[in-house]
């Protein structure tokens, strides 16, 4: 039997004197009878949130599978669908005024030649004065009219090359894979998978790459900060072709942002003009975007709400681009978040 001195009180958090009888394989505490159960029938209530908020994330999927007209997107695509609509058939009645109008004018130069052509040849019949000479003349003049009646030879419709009337558009996903693949010495390791990169517990800048390369399309990856002071810490993109290197941030082909308030171009850093600063404290949640097709990569912070954008020079940081992320401080701590 148990002496007082080595059993264990219930862990019960209303003062329950009583000694213990089991203990929690999870929480491991110890707990008396009645507690326990309590305990156990807690846990029973906890389980049965979680498998409602599973029913009804479930519901929300089947939904989303079976009703796919009510795709947000597709409201989008009508509105799309209906502006181009109007716009081409505008286009098109303004094309067929046009076309009127010149073939009413062509047809008028045509009926004037016709008659002075119409006379000619009465005059010659009635008078009977013509020769070989001018029989070839007019029919050379019949010939020209001819060619002249045929309305594209002289009527084209000319399609502009430059602004579209229609503004092309497309279907991207932003879902993306991305994960951490090489860093520029062991002052920072990767884990998880390449989930996560860590910072030894020694300040000193080094360089860190993600796997996925970016040339065309719109991508997406949340960033969940896991340990910073944020006093440094750099998210943001580089060319693949350039190297791994220490002091990456000074490289032409960096472009980001710096939790120190500073924005990057081509390696040269821009002090944020807007009231709100760029953070990226502990337990911060950020979204970079890669925009290709536009040239351009945008940051938010979604606990400030705050968006930074940058319009990358092909030049100074040409495609494929990768994630680029710099740590600084000891155990500064970056996670992707699927």
């Amino acid at each position: 039997m148990a002496s007082h001195a080595t059993r264990k009180h219930c862990a019960s958090r209303d003062a329950c004197k009583q000694t213990a009888t089991a203990i929690c394989e999870g929480c491991s505490q110890a707990f008396c009878t009645k507690h326990f159960n309590a305990h156990r029938l807690f846990l029973g209530d906890e389980i049965d949130a979680v498998i409602s908020e599973y029913d009804q994330v479930h519901h929300i999927f089947k939904e989303q599978k079976t009703n796919i007209d009510s795709h947000p997107l597709m409201k989008q695509i009508s509105d799309w669908e209906k502006e181009s609509i109007v716009k081409i058939q505008q286009k098109a009645r303004e094309l067929r005024q046009e076309l009127i109008q010149k073939n009413t004018i062509h047809l008028g130069k045509l009926s004037k030649t016709l008659q002075d052509l119409s006379d000619q040849l009465k005059l010659g019949r009635e008078h009977d004065s013509f020769v070989e000479v001018d029989i070839g003349n007019w029919k050379k003049s019949l010939n020209d009219l001819k060619e002249n009646l045929a309305l594209n030879s002289i009527l084209r419709i000319n399609q502009d090359c430059g602004t579209p009337l229609v503004q092309n558009v497309s279907v991207n996903s932003i879902e993306n894979d991305e994960v951490f693949d090489r860093v520029f010495d062991n002052s920072a390791r990767i884990e998880e998978n390449g989930l996560a990169v860590i910072h030894t517990n020694n300040v000193g800048y080094t360089d860190v790459r993600g796997r996925n390369e970016y040339s065309t399309g719109c991508h997406r990856i949340c960033l969940s900060i896991q340990q910073s002071s944020d006093t440094w810490l750099f998210l943001g993109i580089k060319a693949k072709s350039r190297p791994l290197q220490e002091i990456s941030y000074s490289s032409k082909s960096t472009y980001g942002w710096s939790s120190n308030n500073y924005s990057w171009l081509n390696g040269q850093a821009k002090a944020n003009q807007l009231s709100a600063r760029i953070e990226m404290k502990t337990n911060d949640t950020i979204i970079l975007i890669f925009d290709c097709d536009n040239r351009k990569i945008s940051m938010t912070n979604e606990r400030t709400a705050v968006k930074f954008d940058l319009v990358v020079d092909l030049n100074d940081c040409p495609f494929p681009w990768q994630l680029h992320v710099i740590l600084h401080e000891a155990n500064s701590h970056v996670r992707i978040l699927s």
